[in-house]
């Protein structure tokens, strides 16, 4: 049973949400609450496999985008419940839309999707990770720390043409050519710290 937390200052939305998912059988709406901060100090490490969220609840908080505000849990679905205005970049940071004026069958079944699409997401950026030497990784993760090529290269004892080509083995396992990209990368397969 996929387990779920809430993140929704309307309680009507939020009751409406949990009954819909609930009565499916195959979700459980394990806790629901009002704002980011109660949700940061209520949830209490509980595990959990989605969290839908309101994109209204980012906006105290515009400089970060879903990805960054809820960081901590990369390897969970951050679903934004969409049924009012909310700007193209807030909603384009989310995995998902779980969209309230969809009919009940159509919400769950793109709700599933969502979150079996994330779970691929991530076996494939497992696959990638394990895909990486240790020298690449480590390289990686000096380069995500905002290292240039020589400060790599006399940090790992190597020459900076060593790093230069590590660098293109990276960019082509990974796919990710920019060093936001490959920082983020990093973040999410826990080769860095944020």
């Amino acid at each position: 049973m996929t387990r779920i937390i809430i993140i929704e200052p309307s309680p009507i939305v939020k009751t409406g949400i949990k009954k819909i998912l609930e009565d499916t059988g195959l979700f459980n709406v394990i806790s629901a609450y009002h704002d980011f901060p109660s949700f940061k100090s209520g949830h209490d490490g509980q595990h959990f496999d989605a969290l839908l969220v309101n994109p209204a609840i980012i906006h105290p908080y515009k400089q970060f985008s879903a990805k960054t505000l809820f960081a901590d849990y990369a390897e969970i679905s951050i679903i934004a419940i969409l049924y009012g205005y909310a700007d193209t970049e807030t909603v384009s940071s989310f995995d998902g839309i779980f969209n309230i004026y969809n009919n009940e069958a159509q919400a769950v079944k793109n709700l599933q999707k969502i979150i079996q699409e994330k779970d691929k997401n991530l076996d494939e950026a497992n696959e990638d990770v394990a895909e990486l030497s240790e020298r690449e990784k480590e390289i990686l993760a000096a380069v995500a720390n905002g290292l240039t090529n020589k400060e790599i290269a006399d940090k790992c004892s190597i020459s900076v043409h060593t790093v230069i080509s590590h660098r293109k083995n990276i960019t082509r396992k990974t796919g990710i050519k920019t060093i936001s990209g490959l920082t983020i990368y990093a973040v999410f397969n826990n080769l860095i710290s944020q």
